[in-house]
């Protein structure tokens, strides 16, 4: 998620429908055999650019801590192909031994196509439920089982410029931004950047499916709002605090304070040149600016509703069905997660945050700023709703995301963005799922 090339590919998936396609674009780790290797294990994921050089240091510190099993770690195209692809992989039963997946994605993959992790067998190497942020253990259990081990969550947050927004009187004797408790003090704090700038105060890609879902979904949660989708049914949603929020963001992107035409890359790089004050995306795009020598720092994304939440996701290991079930590639499975997990300080240098405890509370975690300055959010990640066509890289972001587009430009009203809305979900409830 940290390089331009996988924005790049994720926006232009965005609109895939459901779990159409499939692609490959090759392996994350070269496939190495381990002199005196006796064992084996496949490992798929969808990580590229920073995420993806991270990962491959983990695989790395895997081998090196086990020489005598033999790691082919492949990747795949993020979003719907890659999704797709595992999907066909279980159901023919010859799929990875352990694999990548968004904890938003996991409730249509659990019932069919995964197998429960042994707690018993976690905690013999120290994993267990209370190393984890309770949100996302939560989601990792379906019926009451363990189908997903968190890696990390990856929050919406707030950057912010040092400089700009000095200049502009928003920090306060620490030198952190002051708080901002409503709608109307954002698109304040916004005003008060653009003044300084002589442009637009906030970056935000208002053009962006991904983006505007995560706002969306991050100030309708704050609201209080939920949305049911039950199969076959109808969508179950509170409409009037739905049009609250769609008013406010098409109040928000004015074309001054905010742009209503920005694309993600666009918004980015106003932030990064220094011609926006803030900036609102995902935590992942920290090594952009640290690479950039931007003068900027990050916090969780306020809240301007009475509910403590934020739209995040969060990456995990799952164990795909096997038709013929090796003991031995399971127990390598197994110590596989166990490593990524304890190694994963290097994992959080690049803006996520590590779900498991003895990582996320250490003083090498707590000295790494401002890439823990949110890290709290953990423990308030509001996850997209449950359905085949919703969650990371899915036509629901990319559906809603459109919808959004067109609120900002004044080209509908907040009524009609919740009629379009409304259609859309209500035709794909009535869609059986492909899984």
């Amino acid at each position: 998620m940290t390089a331009p090339s996988r924005r790049a590919f994720l926006r232009g998936t965005a609109l895939t429908a459901g779990l159409a396609g499939t692609g490959v674009l090759g392996s994350c780790a070269t496939p190495i055999t381990s002199v005196g290797a006796e064992s084996s294990l496949q490992y798929w994921n969808f990580f590229a650019g920073g995420d993806g050089l991270r990962m491959i240091g983990l695989v790395d510190a895997f081998r090196a801590e086990h020489p005598e099993i033999d790691v082919t770690a492949t990747t795949l195209a993020w979003g719907s192909p890659y999704y797709t692809k595992l999907a066909m992989a279980a159901a023919g039963g010859r799929p990875p031994d352990v694999a990548s997946m968004h904890l938003s994605r996991l409730p249509t993959f659990a019932e069919h196509l995964l197998e429960p992790f042994d707690l018993d067998e976690l905690a013999e190497l120290g994993i267990t439920e209370a190393d984890f942020p309770a949100p996302l253990w939560q989601k990792a259990t379906v019926n009451g089982e363990l189908f997903a081990v968190p890696l990390d969550s990856h929050p919406f947050v707030l950057f912010y410029n040092t400089e700009i927004c000095d200049a502009a009187g928003l920090l306060g004797p620490d030198g952190k931004l002051n708080p901002i408790n409503s709608p109307q003090e954002l698109i304040e704090f916004g005003r008060r950047c653009a003044e300084v700038t002589g442009g637009n105060g906030i970056a935000y890609a208002a053009a962006d499916a991904f983006v505007n879902w995560m706002m969306f979904w991050t100030l309708y949660s704050q609201n209080g709002g939920t949305l049911e989708l039950p199969p076959g049914g109808t969508a179950q949603f509170d409409r009037e605090k739905m049009i609250e929020v769609l008013t406010f963001m098409q109040e928000f992107t004015d074309g001054e304070v905010v742009s209503q035409t920005a694309d993600a890359a666009g918004a980015i790089a106003v932030f990064g040149s220094g011609q926006a004050g803030i900036l609102l995306t995902g935590e992942w795009e920290v090594s952009t600016f640290l690479t950039t020598g931007t003068p900027f720092s990050m916090q969780e994304f306020p809240q301007l509703y009475g509910t403590d939440a934020v739209r995040g996701d969060g990456h995990s290991f799952v164990l795909p069905r096997q038709r013929d079930l090796d003991e031995e590639s399971r127990r390598n499975a197994y110590l596989f997660v166990a490593s990524a997990l304890k190694n994963s300080l290097s994992w959080g240098e690049g803006g996520h945050i590590p779900a498991y405890g003895p990582v996320s509370e250490s003083q090498e975690y707590l000295a790494l700023t401002p890439q823990s300055n949110y890290r709290e959010a953990a423990d308030k990640i509001a996850f997209d709703p449950d359905a085949y066509f919703s969650g990371s890289g899915s036509s629901l972001m990319g559906q809603a995301g459109q919808i959004l587009a067109a609120l900002h430009l004044q080209s509908i009203t907040p009524d009609e963005a919740v009629d379009q809305l409304e259609a859309w979900l209500n035709k794909q409830l009535a869609t059986p799922s492909p899984v």
